[in-house]
């Protein structure tokens, strides 16, 4: 599977603090992750894929699909609130 970051969406991962290697960790990195299905704008349908980053920091990346192998990155957010106290909890439930 291979992933495009597109530059806009790396500039909005640098204002939140987040590296691009940190986007990839959670991607493709060591870990377990957690798969989504969300709807984007307009309904388009996208996967949110949470983990964790190197330094531990619970990370949401969201992914529309380019062809059938590729994705391209559409968003990326540290998790607060009730998303990262279901992550927590699906963690907890997977060990």
């Amino acid at each position: 599977m291979g992933y495009e970051i597109p530059e806009w969406a790396l500039d909005v991962a640098a204002r939140l603090g987040i590296a691009p290697e940190e986007i990839m960790r959670v991607l493709t990195g060591p870990g377990r992750r957690w798969p989504r299905p969300v709807r984007g704008t307009g309904g388009l349908p996208a996967l949110m894929i949470i983990g964790r980053s190197g330094a531990g920091q619970p990370l949401a990346v969201v992914v529309r699909p380019l062809s059938q192998w590729d994705q391209q990155v559409i968003g990326v957010r540290p998790l607060t609130g009730r998303l990262l106290a279901q992550f927590e909890q699906w963690e907890a439930d997977h060990e």
